[in-house]
């Protein structure tokens, strides 16, 4: 379907979330013929564009950390209705649907957000995602797809994978020599670091350093694209600072060994710039997190959701909407099926389904605390 793109003044091709500044009833139905947006109005592909945050590729996390502010649930079984990954066929119309939206209208609908997270509540790079014919991709071939269509940079976070999953080795090594070569493509890359694992001791060692190990190249001086996300709790506490501290020099020295190196030139690897004691480090009053915090802290945090969800029951639809539209930010689940967080976090689905093969089909929940169905 071949359509001029429409005139714009430059203003408003060139500003942010420029969808908001054009009268989107006179557009509607410029977006007819794109599978992605089949039975989606303007307004709703507006709505959607402003704090358009995840694009998720995959659902469920295997490491269940005893902290998880998200409460991520493990993978659900696969079965003809459920999924746990996103279809590739999907993610194509994906950024198929969003890129031809923006050549008709002449601008990137999407410009005005600062990045796009692949998952909410899942691990990178342990992700095969299958296409309709049944040949597998990976996190490497997702990242180039979403970033060289929609513009955007990505932001991604590991806290490792299987020394033995040769799979997730591989795509996490592609993964690094793409950002190499494209460092424009990632707005953060961080590996996750927290005495809060799962496994035993020795086999989370094993995941973060060859995690480090793999992506090493991303954390030199000269280029300082990857960092290290420290999480521990309140000091005096259970699992406090010095756990952490302790852990992470652990790792360190490990790396050492296996690289056979001093690790000179990667300064923002030091012990003493990463475990220094900084309360943006501090776990969140959030998910599985709770646990670790007193009862009064705990209620005290919950009276603040209490508050927001009050409030949100007391607005009309028409406030509801807009209150969304410039405070929450946006999410696609690997469905298709669109919801909001709030900035507390709190889930609000919403009735827009974008044009998915696999749209229906059931995923696990990905929160837990989710405030309301529909609106």
């Amino acid at each position: 379907m071949q359509i001029q793109p429409l005139h714009i003044p430059t203003s408003i091709r060139n500003s942010a979330f420029p969808l908001e500044k054009i009268n989107i009833s006179k557009i509607e139905g410029i977006q007819e013929g794109i599978s992605l947006f089949e039975g989606v109005k303007m307004e709703d592909i507006r709505f959607l564009t402003k704090w358009f945050q995840v694009l998720n590729l995959a659902r469920g996390c295997r490491e269940q950390c005893t902290f998880c502010l998200r409460n991520a649930l493990a993978p659900i079984k696969e079965t003809a209705n459920q999924i746990n990954t996103i279809l590739w066929d999907d993610l194509k119309r994906v950024t198929k649907g969003f890129s031809t939206l923006s050549e008709r209208l002449g601008f990137n609908v999407l410009q005005g957000n600062s990045h796009i997270t692949l998952f909410e509540d899942a691990n990178l790079p342990v992700a095969k995602i299958k296409d309709s014919k049944g040949d597998i991709h990976n996190t490497r071939e997702a990242l180039q797809e979403i970033y060289e269509k929609l513009g955007l940079p990505l932001v991604l976070v590991t806290s490792g994978w299987a020394v033995n999953d040769m799979f997730s080795q591989k795509s996490a090594e592609e993964l690094c020599s793409y950002i190499q070569n494209n460092p424009k493509s990632i707005k953060e890359f961080a590996i996750s670091v927290n005495p809060f694992y799962s496994s035993t001791k020795e086999v989370y060692i094993e995941k973060v350093v060859n995690a480090l190990k793999t992506f090493l190249p991303l954390f030199k001086n000269n280029i300082e694209i990857g960092s290290i996300l420290l999480k521990y709790n309140y000091p005096n506490r259970i699992n406090n600072h010095e756990t952490a501290k302790s852990l992470y020099e652990e790792i360190y020295n490990r790396l050492k060994i296996i690289t056979k190196s001093s690790l000179e030139g990667y300064e923002s690897l030091n012990p003493k710039n990463v475990t220094r004691h900084d309360e943006s480090n501090y776990i969140e009053n959030k998910g599985r997190g709770q646990k670790f915090f007193l009862p009064e802290e705990v209620e005290r945090n919950n009276k603040k959701l209490f508050v927001e969800s009050f409030e949100w029951l007391t607005m009309n639809e028409e406030q509801k909407r807009e209150h969304a539209y410039n405070f929450m930010t946006k999410n696609i689940d690997i469905n298709g099926q669109v919801y909001l967080i709030t900035p507390s976090e709190q889930l609000v689905e919403t009735d827009i389904q974008l044009g998915y093969l696999n749209k229906g089909k059931t995923t696990a929940r990905i929160h837990s605390d989710r405030m309301f169905k529909k609106f």
